[in-house]
């Protein structure tokens, strides 16, 4: 019993000596590294009237030279594998909103609709294309902020065995290109 007793206290001792020998390591380590500058954070401004001010975060509100436009298009897409594209001019931060619909189409598996925008190409033919949303001819509503100058808008490819019109609303700040 004594010598249980005694390995016990032992055991207990070298773990009471290694939790020590830890907590000067992280100690030392602590004292080691510099610490980092506080910073105040800044006030809270108070509320005046009951509100309190907010400062407007960069890029949320934009002035136009011109007036938002709306427009509602339809646009014809032969039966049969026709394609085309319908095009945008925007600049980086212009604003339009859109809903897309496809009247008439029986199978939208059969219909392929990329919203896509690119730049103009440079002097050794290379341009930025990036993708907004790639469907079929289910219908899609929404809004793009332009993320560069240049030609947003939709390719659109009918598949099925009937000519579609593809009806296009829209509202912001774009110049109608038209139909490639």
């Amino acid at each position: 019993m004594r010598l249980k007793r005694a390995l016990i206290l032992a055991l207990a001792a070298a773990a009471a000596l290694a939790a020590c020998a830890r907590e000067e390591t992280k100690a030392a380590q602590q004292a080691a590294t510099p610490a980092a500058p506080q910073v105040a954070a800044p006030a809270e401004p108070q509320p005046v009237n009951g509100w309190i001010e907010r400062p407007e975060p960069e890029g949320l509100h934009a002035v136009r030279p011109a007036p938002w436009r709306m427009d509602e298009i339809d646009i014809p897409v032969p039966a049969n594998g026709g394609d085309l594209e319908f095009k945008l001019g925007m600049r980086q931060g212009d604003v339009v909103v859109y809903s897309i619909r496809y009247p008439g189409l029986e199978h939208p598996g059969l219909f392929v609709t990329e919203f896509h925008g690119h730049t103009e190409k440079n002097a050794e033919g290379i341009g930025d294309l990036m993708f907004y949303s790639k469907t079929g001819g289910a219908e899609e509503h929404g809004a793009l902020k332009a993320p560069f100058d240049g030609v947003h808008g939709w390719y659109l490819k009918n598949d099925s065995d009937a000519a579609i019109t593809v009806q296009l609303r829209l509202a912001g700040f774009y110049e109608v290109l038209g139909v490639n």
